[in-house]
C-alpha cells in the first residue's frame, strides 16, 4: 500500500473532528463577574434614563468609540467593546432596533460577546414576533404581508445564529438577561443566568421544527419517553447499533480490500526494489500489477465517505436535541450536553470518557495496521498510531460528551467487527507458524525399544524364520 493510500482514511478521520469540533467548539472568553456587575449597573442606570438623556449618552458613546478606533491596546479595545454594547443598549431603548443590532453585531466577538449576542437574538425575537403578528393581520395588503414574512424569517435566522453563538461558549459561563426581554420596554430588571442553557432552551424552541429532532425524540420515546433519564442513553446505544448494522457491509468491503492488498505487498516490494531510483516507473508498475490482480488501492477509503454522512447526521442530531440531554448523567458526566472535561489548575483536561475513547480508537488502529513496504512508511504507520488517538481527544474534548458516548459505542462495535472479521486469517496465520516451528515427531515405539536396549548393553534377538 503506498503511503498517500495508506495515510488517506487517517486524513478522514481527522479531518471530520476538525469539521465538527468547528461547528460546536468553544469560541468565546467567558466575562468576569466584576465587569458583569458593573455592566448590570450600566444597563440598570440607562433604564431610567429619559429620551433626550439617552440622546446625549448616545453622542458621548460615539465620540468615545471613534476616539480609539484603530487602537491595538487589549484593554482600550475590551473598553469599545463595552461602550459598543452600550450603545446598541441606548438605541435599543429608543426603538432603533435595526441600529441597535449593528452594534450588537459589532461587539459580539470581543469580550462582551456573550452579553452581546444575547441582546441581539431576543432583539431579533421581538422583531420576528411582530413580523408574524403582521402576517397573520387581515387588514394587511398582501404585499406588505409578503415583506413581512420574509423580514420573520430573516429574523430567525439571526435568532438562531446569534443563539448558537452563545450556545459554543465554554461550560459555566454566565450571561445578563432581561424581563422584559426588549429595553423598549422600560423598567427592566436583570438576572445572571446559566449562558449554555439559556442558549441552548432557546434553541430547543428552534429545532422542534427540524426532521433529525423528531428523530431523535421518537426514539427517546420508544425508549422510555423524556421522563426517564434511561431513556435518552438507550436511544444512544440503539442509534449506534443501528449505523453499524447499516455500515456492517460496508465494513466487510474494506476489510476485503486490506486482505487484498495485504496479498500484493511482496510484489510491491519487489518493484520498489527494482525502481527505486524512478518514481515514475515505480508508480505505473504499481498500477499495472493492482490492474492484474483487482485490486484497487482506494476502496479502503470509499467506506468511510460512505459512513461519514451517518456520522454527520448523528452530530447534527445531537446538536439539535441537545437540550434535552441537559441534566442527563452518565457515570461521573452530570449532563450529556456538555463536554467530558475536567478543570485543573484552571485548564480543562478530556475526562474519562474521551480517554477512554482515546484508548479504543489506538486499539482500533492497531488491529488494522498492515504490513508496510519499507521502513519508513513502518515508521510512519507507528507514529500515527499513537499520535491520532492523542489527536483526537484533543480535538473533541469540547464536543459534547453525548455525542462522544455515541462515537465510543460506534467504535466498540466496529472494533469488534473488525477482530471477528481478521480473527479466521489470524488463525491461519498462527497454524502456518505452528507448523514451521513444530518439534520433530517422537519416534516410533520400536526406536524407542533399541534405544533402550543400546543403552543396557544388550541386543534385540532376531526372530528365528519359521520352517516351512
Amino acid at each position: 500500500m503506498t503511503a498517500p493510500t495508506r495515510l488517506a482514511p487517517i486524513a478522514l478521520l481527522l479531518v471530520l473532528p476538525l469539521l465538527l469540533a468547528g461547528c460546536m467548539g468553544a469560541t468565546g472568553v467567558p466575562l468576569p463577574v466584576d465587569r458583569m456587575t458593573a455592566l448590570r449597573h450600566q444597563f440598570e442606570e440607562l433604564d431610567l434614563l429619559e429620551e433626550e438623556a439617552i440622546k446625549e449618552r448616545i453622542a458621548a458613546l460615539r465620540a468615545d468609540i471613534a476616539g480609539a478606533e484603530g487602537t491595538r491596546d487589549r484593554a482600550l479595545r475590551a473598553d469599545v467593546h463595552r461602550k459598543q454594547v452600550l450603545l446598541g443598549y441606548c438605541w435599543e431603548r429608543l426603538g432603533a432596533f435595526s441600529d441597535a443590532q449593528t452594534h450588537y453585531a459589532q461587539a459580539a466577538s470581543g469580550e462582551y460577546g456573550s452579553v452581546a449576542l444575547f441582546r441581539s437574538a431576543q432583539v431579533a425575537e421581538h422583531l420576528a414576533a411582530r413580523a408574524h403578528e403582521q402576517m397573520g393581520d387581515p387588514n394587511v395588503l398582501p404585499e406588505e404581508r409578503q415583506a413581512a414574512a420574509e423580514h420573520y424569517k430573516l429574523q430567525r435566522e439571526r435568532a438562531v445564529k446569534a443563539l448558537e453563538r452563545a450556545a459554543n461558549y465554554p461550560v459555566d459561563s454566565r450571561v445578563l438577561l432581561r424581563e422584559p426581554p426588549v429595553a423598549s420596554v422600560s423598567p427592566g430588571l436583570w438576572r445572571v443566568a446559566d449562558l449554555r442553557r439559556e442558549a441552548h432552551q432557546r434553541l430547543d424552541v428552534y429545532y422542534q421544527e427540524r426532521l433529525i429532532y423528531r428523530v431523535f425524540d421518537f426514539l427517546v420515546s420508544v425508549a422510555g419517553g423524556r421522563e426517564r433519564r434511561a431513556s435518552y442513553l438507550l436511544a444512544i446505544i440503539a442509534l449506534a447499533v443501528a449505523a453499524k448494522l447499516i455500515t456492517t457491509p460496508l465494513s466487510a468491503a474494506q476489510f476485503r480490500s486490506m486482505r487484498a492488498m495485504q496479498a500484493v505487498q511482496p510484489e510491491v516490494r519487489k518493484l520498489q526494489e527494482k525502481y527505486k531510483d524512478d518514481k515514475q516507473a515505480l508508480a505505473r508498475a504499481q498500477m499495472e500489477l493492482f490492474k492484474k490482480h483487482g485490486v484497487n488501492p482506494a476502496s479502503s477509503c470509499l467506506p468511510l465517505l460512505v459512513q461519514m454522512p451517518i456520522l454527520i447526521w448523528v452530530y447534527y442530531g445531537i446538536r439539535y436535541y441537545i437540550y434535552r440531554f441537559q441534566g442527563i448523567s452518565f457515570l461521573h458526566i452530570q449532563s450529556l450536553a456538555d463536554p467530558d472535561v475536567i478543570t485543573v489548575g484552571g485548564m480543562q483536561w478530556p475526562g474519562p470518557l474521551l480517554l477512554l475513547y482515546g484508548v479504543s480508537m489506538y486499539f482500533s488502529q492497531k488491529l488494522l495496521a498492515t504490513p508496510a513496504a519499507t521502513p519508513e512508511q513502518q515508521q510512519q504507520q507507528k507514529l500515527m498510531t499513537y499520535m491520532m488517538p492523542v489527536l483526537l481527544v484533543i480535538i473533541l474534548r469540547h464536543l459534547p460528551a453525548a455525542f462522544i458516548l455515541y462515537w465510543l459505542l460506534q467504535n466498540f462495535l466496529m472494533t469488534g467487527h473488525q477482530y471477528l472479521l481478521l480473527r479466521p486469517e489470524r488463525t491461519k496465520q498462527a497454524a502456518a507458524a505452528g507448523v514451521a516451528e513444530a518439534p520433530p515427531a517422537p519416534p516410533p515405539p520400536e526406536a524407542i525399544q533399541k534405544l533402550s536396549q543400546a543403552s543396557q548393553g544388550t541386543r534385540p534377538r532376531k526372530k528365528k524364520a519359521k520352517r516351512k
